[in-house]
């Protein structure tokens, strides 16, 4: 049982890297034999990019998939090439390298170490407004806060090690009172009492060992020590100098989308499992979905519009990360995010 596990049943999610190109249509002007000429159609372009996901097909994209079926995209000039993630993808590597426009990062934490590192992009939104990363226990293991791991083993995947050391640290937990032990992507051992806490994602393997009749409690890593978002949105600094009205068409096509996912989540769900299937669990879809919206909104998006990204949670993500150590080198809000793209989002037009 792992993460991607429990959304496919069948078959392998495939990687892919989507490349950016710009190209235009003429619609052909429509005429008859007879005189005078019928009128011709005025030229319409398309500008055709592409978005790196950080994950396989699934309703944690689900907006993206609602502005591409709705005719957002298409209704703002844009032809979006959504690309799943394989097992190796780094959306960060993609998006850098050139391979896609945009991509999608899971955790603020990691999106910040990979600026610190020297990878030359920022974030310029997020779909969730907390991180929906989580400490997962099951419901009888008696741990009831970070103080309760005390002399308890934490699994984990092996890029969560960082985020793990930030919540002890912020807990102050000395790191030589617990054990961390790599499991990947797979909970088992947690059934199994094998560990006693598992690092997760609030909307996946819960909802997954619920579905088995297994009880848990997830703590998120937003109310734990590790502020940030969900999904942030990343371009390079090159793309967001050259390219920002794109980028805000973009931005604001997806923010319709997410608005239409949020108001139509069942209709959103068969959106995703129909047109962007990987042998998701439809039942796990719907629950998945129910869980994801109340992390969608909040004051900030309500005042500025979905996927809106603050610069105090950026510092909060900033400071806890540096408290950690998992900085390469000491990063700026400045350097990790702009609103600019969110703000030129606001006032974009239909092509």
């Amino acid at each position: 049982m792992d993460r991607r596990s429990f959304l496919v049943r069948s078959g392998s999610a495939v990687a892919g890297i989507g490349l950016l190109s710009v190209g235009g249509g003429l619609l052909d002007a429509c005429s008859s034999n007879s005189t005078p000429p019928t009128t011709t159609t005025a030229p319409v372009t398309m500008t055709h990019m592409s978005l790196q996901e950080s994950y396989i097909n699934n309703a944690e994209f689900v907006g993206f998939y609602c502005a591409a079926k709705k005719g957002y995209y298409k209704k703002y000039g844009l032809d979006v090439d959504i690309v799943s993630a394989g097992a190796t993808t780094d959306p960060r590597q993609v998006v850098a390298n050139g391979g896609a426009l945009t991509g999608v990062v899971s955790e603020t934490s990691d999106m910040i170490i990979g600026i610190s590192e020297g990878v030359p992009y920022k974030c310029f939104g997020a779909s969730f407004q907390q991180n929906p990363g989580c400490l997962l226990v099951l419901a009888n293991s008696g741990i009831y806060n970070i103080q309760d791991l005390k002399g308890k083993i934490i699994g984990m995947q092996d890029n969560a090690r960082q985020q793990v050391l930030g919540i002890l640290q912020a807990n102050h937990v000395p790191v030589d009172e617990v054990t961390l032990q790599v499991i990947g992507d797979d909970p088992t051992p947690l059934v199994e009492h094998k560990i006693d806490a598992y690092t997760a994602y609030v909307f996946n393997e819960p909802i997954a060992l619920k579905m088995q009749g297994i009880a848990t409690r997830c703590y998120s890593f937003s109310n734990i020590g590790l502020p940030g978002y969900g999904d942030c949105l990343i371009a390079t600094d090159d793309t967001l100098k050259s390219s920002p009205e794109l980028l805000a068409r973009f931005t604001r096509a997806s923010q319709e989308g997410w608005g239409y996912a949020i108001a139509n989540p069942a209709e959103a769900v068969k959106i995703t499992l129909d047109d962007y299937p990987s042998g998701q669990n439809a039942t796990q879809q719907k629950l998945q979905m129910a869980a994801q919206i109340p992390m969608l909104t909040n004051a900030g998006t309500k005042a500025h519009g979905i996927m809106w990204i603050e610069t105090s949670v950026m510092q909060a993500a900033i400071n806890a990360a540096a408290a950690s150590k998992a900085l390469a080198k000491p990063v700026t809000v400045a350097d990790v995010m702009t609103q600019d793209i969110l703000n030129r989002a606001a006032t974009v037009t239909p092509v």
